[in-house]
């Protein structure tokens, strides 16, 4: 652990764990022998011996896809780390998300790290959000693409070319919002409905 690094560990002057500055030591071959060294408590400033066990971070084999584009990677988790289908991690500069678990040959909903064959994973950097624009009879499809928290609620304006429209209902995973001020994140959205604004000319 490089020097200067904060940790929380026991101060038996302040009777509780808090943080602590790392003065030196060294992480031990094994992760039972974890650190050993001599750290600061933040809190009182007093120096002292600190030894607890390290966890190792594993190396998980991924599989990434862009679009029609796929790589392997490797994502580093906790060994006892849980990781599920649907949850969303940060690699690099990118948003991702987890598509599939594999775990002995088969896929699987979620399981610790440690015990993981490999993770399929795609960008979540963007989501397409599809909205249904109804003129008179006719309904037109468009799609925006925005970021997975972007929020969208009943009575935003949105712009395509030079048309302008209303949100008039959302639907997403689990009901449709047909309230104002109600907002929805990029993410959840199945589909918006929205109706052309018919703008006054004098």
């Amino acid at each position: 652990m490089p020097e200067g690094m904060v940790i929380f560990a026991f101060c038996e002057k302040c009777g509780e764990e808090t943080p602590h500055r790392i003065l030196k030591g060294r992480i031990g071959a094994t992760p039972e022998s974890g650190f050993d060294g001599t750290v600061q408590c933040i809190s009182c400033k007093q120096i002292h011996h600190a030894n607890f066990p390290v966890e190792r971070p594993v190396s998980v084999s991924c599989v990434i896809s862009d679009r029609d584009i796929s790589k392997k990677e490797t994502v580093e988790f906790g060994p006892l780390e849980e990781v599920m289908v649907g949850e969303e991690l940060f690699w690099g500069s990118h948003n991702l998300i987890i598509t599939a678990i594999e775990k002995s040959g088969s896929r699987v909903r979620k399981a610790k790290a440690s015990e993981i064959d490999c993770l399929w994973l795609k960008y979540f950097d963007t989501v397409p959000v599809k909205v249904s624009i109804v003129r008179g009879s006719n309904t037109k499809s468009e799609r925006i693409e925005a970021a997975p928290d972007e929020e969208f609620a009943v009575g935003d304006i949105l712009e395509f070319g030079k048309d302008k429209v209303v949100i008039d209902k959302i639907k997403t995973e689990h009901r449709m919002i047909y309230r104002d001020g109600i907002p929805a994140e990029a993410r959840d959205i199945k589909r918006v409905y929205a109706k052309i604004i018919k703008e006054r000319r004098y």
